[in-house]
């Protein structure tokens, strides 16, 4: 028997894919000394925002860990294999980008626009993303929309004034297993102590558009740190204000348009799966299986991302700790896993692929 191809197999992504302080001001510790720790001990206490952890993205792409090759040349040299013969059709890229983040103060208020927005670069695409909450320390929360409705010269002037926004804002408490749809229009900032996954959609070749309404008027010096002597990030005022509806983003009922309960099913006696409804573009799953219960990964018409947060998982030609991201390719499934410790894994895959996890039992 011919020995697997890496398209035919999991695929283990380098760990260490971090935005720099620059452009994360705001990052906290969680990443370096919780889901990195083990894979990364040389990072110590070092603050970081975003890691990357699923990415085709031209500016950023994610790493193959076992030959360094873009995520992006991989998968366009291998687009059947890995993204499904049907998929393969339309796209020679995985669309899906997903990031771990930490906040230790908040982030800038933002919102997205959509792929046809007239103020997008070339290069840029819209960002619709959503937020799955890991965790959250006692009281923190997200800000989602504002407290009252406010009409945009109501928020130009605010804006304009220089005025502290941020009683203007809906902020929402939040716990473990909180999840949101961030669709472009919304007005949107993580909390300080808030530990999040966040999938997003954007188009191959392109890089997702962010659009900052607010940054709490602070200033930064050169290397991103806080600083009074320093200068405040760019604004992007009236890009945001054509897209965003403050007045209609407002209180309960606009709250609830953004929030996702998962559905809860066992995987046998092996362990627990949580699915979020799916949005157009991808859809987020949570699988918990046991200490050494096995189960198979079937995949149907696309392919999959993961990340373990706990515990760690074993394949047949791999073992994937706390802190490491992999694709599975449409080729590669199906997989058997085997859980290490009590195991929790996050899964992100194609809103057109349909994925099931069904336990095994091991042999005696």
């Amino acid at each position: 028997m011919s020995a697997k191809s890496l398209a035919e197999k999991l695929v283990l992504l380098r760990p260490d894919r971090f935005t720099s302080l620059q452009k994360t001001p705001w990052a906290g510790t969680a990443i370096s000394t919780v889901y990195k720790k083990d894979l990364l001990p040389t990072l110590g206490t070092v603050a970081i925002g975003e890691s990357w952890e699923f990415s085709c993205d031209p500016t950023f792409p994610s790493l193959l860990a076992e030959t360094g090759q873009s995520l992006i040349d991989f998968v366009r040299e291998n687009r059947e294999a890995v993204l499904s013969p049907e998929l393969a059709k339309n796209t020679s890229s995985c669309e899906i980008l997903v990031k771990l983040l930490h906040a230790a103060s908040p982030l800038s208020v933002q919102v997205h626009p959509t792929d046809t927005d007239p103020n997008l670069r070339p290069g840029e695409c819209g960002k619709p993303e959503s937020w799955l909450v890991l965790h959250a320390e006692p009281g923190a929360g997200l800000y989602l929309g504002f407290s009252q409705p406010l009409s945009k010269e109501a928020l130009r002037k605010l804006l304009l004034s220089g005025a502290d926004l941020s009683s203007a804002l809906q902020f929402v408490p939040v716990t473990q297993g909180d999840y949101f749809e961030i669709a472009p229009g919304v007005c949107h900032a993580i909390g300080p102590g808030v530990t999040l996954l966040e999938p997003q959609q954007i188009l191959p070749g392109k890089t997702g558009k962010t659009y900052r309404l607010w940054d709490w008027n602070r200033t930064y010096d050169k290397e991103g740190r806080y600083s009074a002597e320093g200068a405040p990030r760019e604004l992007h005022i009236e890009e945001s204000l054509a897209i965003v509806t403050p007045a209609e983003q407002y209180g309960p009922s606009f709250l609830q348009g953004l929030r996702r309960t998962a559905l809860q099913t066992r995987v046998g006696t092996a362990g627990h799966c949580w699915r979020y409804p799916p949005n157009p573009y991808y859809q987020t799953l949570q699988l918990q299986l046991d200490s050494t219960k096995t189960c198979t990964v079937q995949l149907e018409g696309g392919y999959a991302m993961g990340l373990v947060l706990e515990g760690m998982l074993e394949t047949e030609e791999a073992q994937i700790r706390k802190g490491q991201s992999f694709l599975l390719p449409f080729r590669a499934s199906p997989l058997t896993i085997t859980a290490t410790g009590t195991t929790l894994c996050v899964w992100v895959v194609p809103t057109q692929a349909h994925i099931q996890f069904l336990e095994r039992k091991r042999q005696p």
